[in-house]
């Protein structure tokens, strides 16, 4: 059986082991730290630029409305508050008749894969079998403790008329600028639009 002998370390011996061994664990060291920057950098930057993508694309396609008003209540405000401005108009109500509702559609992750399997039988002729695989999910969003879909498109219902009842209406040519600021806006016909005095 053989043996094996540790040298013995004397004298000046241990002070050079001594300095490789140290010098070893710097090396050690500074390389853990350049990869814990680097990992940093390129990791914060990688994910950054996902996130800011994610949340391009969901601004880019879902309006976001404060205090959860729908699509159909800004459109009613918004013109409310503009047509209020309109010299001569006064006070304003307005209504608005939407044809259908609100749909969204959300991103789908698709994964389609296909095999071609091929059996010889006993009499030596072949089988050749397709087998094609598909899967749609719909893509998941991360906020916290929740979730939510992708949303990549939001079409909003179309207008199918509107009424505005103004107390200035009496006059023909504020009731003629109501009813082109309501076409304008909201890119509809005339015959669309009813412009009406308000009582007193």
């Amino acid at each position: 059986m053989m043996k094996f002998k540790i040298p013995e370390i004397k004298g000046e011996n241990i002070k050079k082991y001594m300095v490789y061994l140290i010098l070893v664990f710097c090396v050690g060291v500074l390389i853990f730290l350049a990869a814990d920057i680097f990992s940093n950098i390129f990791g914060k930057s990688t994910n950054t630029k996902n996130d800011k993508n994610v949340e391009e694309t969901v601004a880019k396609n879902i309006e976001v409305v404060g205090g959860g008003m729908s699509y159909e209540d800004r459109i009613k405000r918004d013109l409310v508050d503009i047509l209020s401005q309109i010299k001569g108009v006064g006070k304003v109500n307005v209504m608005v008749y939407f044809e259908g509702s609100q749909e969204t559609q959300p991103a789908y992750n698709i994964n389609e894969t296909s095999k071609v399997i091929q059996e010889k039988d006993n009499q030596g002729g072949t089988r050749t079998t397709n087998e094609n695989n598909k899967s749609v999910n719909v893509v998941i969003l991360n906020e916290g403790s929740n979730t939510k879909p992708l949303i990549v498109k939001q079409v909003n219902p179309s207008i199918g008329g509107v009424i505005v009842v103004a107390e200035g209406a009496d006059n023909v040519a504020v009731k003629e600028m109501i009813k082109n600021a309501v076409k304008t806006v909201l890119n509809i016909p005339a015959n669309k639009v009813s412009v009406e005095s308000m009582k007193k």
